[in-house]
Order: C-alpha cells, then structure tokens, then sequence
C-alpha cells in the first residue's frame, strides 16, 4: 500500500473505511444531507474522494472544494462551475443532456441579463443560477450528490471578511438552496472540513440553520484496522516487523488516525534503511524521536498556523498558552483553566475547548481534566512550540 503521506490516499494508497462509506450511503439513501465529521487528518477528504471516485450505481458525485474562497457569491460560482465540467455528470447521458440544457438556458440568461437577480455591485447570483440549473434534473435521473470540502473555513474566511452578518447570511442561503423545491429530492450534499462546523456556525447564528444536515463520523482506525494498515505500508517498502513491535508502536501512538500512521510508519522506514538492522523497540523509540524532527514541520505546523485564524487577541494568546501548559505537563484541570482564563480575559471557554476537541487537538477526561488526543502532536508542541 503507497504511503501517500500529506495527500488525500487515492487509488492504492486508499485503505478501506467501509464503516463509514455505509453510514454515508444509508444516510443520503434516506434523502438527508450529511455532515462529515472528524477531526484533523482523520482521512474525511480521502473517503470523499474515493465515493467520488468509485460511486454506487445511481450515485453521482462531484467534489468541491472552497478553503480559499471568502464570499458567498464566489462559494456558489465554484459549485456551479465544477458541476457543469464533472467528470461524474457525464457518465450518465440523460443526466448529463439535462445538465447540459440547463446550463445553456442559464448561459443564455446570463448572456442576455434577463430574469438573473444582479446585486448592487453587478455580479451574478450564482444561488439563483444554481437554483435554476438543478430545476432541470429530474429525481429518476439518479442521485446527485456536492462534496464539499473545507466549508467551516469558508464560513471563518466569510466572517473575518465581512463580519458575522455576511456569514450568517451564507450559511442560511445554503439551508434556502437545500430546501428549495428544484433541489430537495434531487441534490444533496456532503459538507466537511478540517474546523469542526457546529462551533463554527454557533459563532454567528442559531444551529437550527444546519439541524437538516444528519451528522456521519468518522472515527480514527480500530487497533486492528491500524495494525493491518501499518503492515501494509511497512511492506509496501519490504519492511518486515514483527507483531509484537507494530503493538507496541500503536500503543505508544494511541491515536490512531492514518495520517499519523503514515508518519511514523516514513519514519520506521528511515530507521531500518539507515541502521539496516531488525526493527526492535529501540528502532521504534527512534523513529518516534526522528518523527518530530523539523524536516517534519510542513506535516504539523498546520496544526497551530491555522489557530491563529480561529482566534483572536486574548482567545488566541489563551490557547496557545493552554496547549504548551498541557504539553509541558501532560494535562490540565479546571482550576488551572480558570486561571488563564482570568489572565487572558475569556468568556467563552466552553466553546474555544469545544473547537480544540472536535478538531483533534484535545480529549476531555474523567474531570473535566484535557489531554492531548495525539502523544505525537504533544512532543511536536513540546519541542517546537513550548517557549
């Protein structure tokens, strides 16, 4: 198996998350729109990518994705635009013949200036072409379905743009065009993300204007799904480790998401071409020191760069110090959390510990006491981020 470290696993580097993939099935079979949710590098863009890839009989699917877009109209532009050059409209001919008439009659509208709803600046409303477009689709055609990911960051890139207004807005108008009579029973969609998107939506408006979407999670490997992922990717380079060994690598990793399996898996790999001995424990306890070497900050520095905007001003500078006090001491508990918060001048705790956990960073034990989720996000923090 291609160790596909820092892309989204495609083809043969892709290991099956066949729990997940039924959830999602099952959830869009019912007529529901989903929520993808997971934490950072859990592997959510690498099963959007394989349905799309690989759909069901009846399923089509078109991936988009909006991380860098900062305004409504834009947000729907990239929809309309990737919908009309997929790949997967195409493979079903009534599909796409109705795909094709409707975006000539769009074309035509918008050509023309006729009957299209312009804003104040002049540009096109790319809801309403949307609107308009899925108006030609018919339910018999097949199910069509828009990935969309990094949709939290378009909401934080919209907010810190044009203020919570602006996001507001944008989030109500995707609810209007999924409740729309020419998209209810025939286009759905599948939001995602590396920002967890309930926090997200609760900074600006009410979660009753995403309650429509049922959430699907995916949750890291099982012990023995990262036992045999790992196999396979050791052997993908003719490494052969024994049982006992690969144990005790997941056992010091704890979380055990690919990305991260990925990592030390590169790293096991350098320890054994190096040394050219057999891997043992020590190999093992080297390469999780090689792990978080700074040739590896592409791989983390992420993880703290992308915190900088979520949080502001005092929020930020409390986070920062949260997460290097639990790396320099392994947890912290709610006395200590108060005090910082105190220090910084924080309300809402409870929401920026919501957003640490849901995107990984964090887990909330038996009272109230944080932990890092990851012992190698932890020895990343306490090397190159802990003052």
């Amino acid at each position: 198996m291609k160790n596909s470290l820092g892309n989204p696993a495609r083809g043969d580097a892709f290991y099956p998350r066949g729990v997940e993939v039924r959830k999602i099935y099952r959830v869009l079979g019912k007529g529901t729109s989903i929520y993808l949710s997971a934490p950072r590098r859990v592997g959510k863009t690498s099963i959007l990518k394989y349905i799309e890839e690989f759909p069901e009989d009846g399923y089509y699917f078109i991936y988009v994705i909006t991380e860098s877009v900062d305004s409504e109209n834009e947000f729907f532009k990239v929809i309309f635009e990737e919908l009309v050059r997929s790949e997967a409209i195409g493979r079903l001919s009534k599909l796409y013949d109705a795909i094709k008439g409707g975006f000539e009659a769009v074309l035509g509208k918008v050509k023309k200036v006729y009957n299209i709803e312009f804003r104040e600046t002049g540009e096109t409303d790319y809801h309403q072409i949307l609107v308009d477009l899925f108006g030609h689709l018919k339910p018999e055609y097949g199910h069509v379905v828009v990935l969309i990911d990094e949709f939290p960051q378009t909401i934080q890139n919209i907010l810190n743009k044009d203020g919570a207004q602006a996001a507001e807005h944008f989030i109500q108008r995707n609810r209007e065009l999924r409740h729309h009579r020419n998209v209810i029973d025939k286009v759905h969609f599948i939001y995602t993300g590396s920002m967890s998107l309930y926090p997200m939506v609760e900074k600006v408006t009410a979660l009753t204007a995403v309650n429509d979407l049922r959430t699907v999670e995916v949750a890291p490997l099982s012990y023995g799904e990262a036992l045999d992922f790992i196999t396979k990717l050791l052997g993908t380079d003719d490494v052969v480790v024994e049982e006992e060994i690969l144990k005790y690598t997941l056992d010091k990793m704890r979380w055990l998401i690919p990305f991260h399996l990925q990592l030390i898996a590169q790293e096991i790999v350098e320890v054994y071409e190096t040394t050219g001995n057999k891997v043992d424990r020590e190999a093992v306890d080297q390469a999780f020191d090689q792990i978080v070497h700074s040739r590896n900050k592409p791989q983390f520095e992420p993880y703290f760069a992308r915190l900088a905007t979520l949080f502001k001003g005092g929020e930020h500078a409390f986070v920062f110090e949260v997460l290097e006090y639990i790396a320099e001491n392994d947890n912290i508990d709610h006395d200590v959390l108060n005090d910082k918060r105190v220090k910084h001048h924080v309300e809402e705790v409870k929401r920026i510990m919501d957003i640490l956990e849901g995107d990984g960073y964090l887990f909330k034990g038996e009272g109230h006491i944080y932990r890092y989720t990851s012992p190698i996000l932890q020895l990343w923090c306490r090397k190159h981020i802990c003052k």
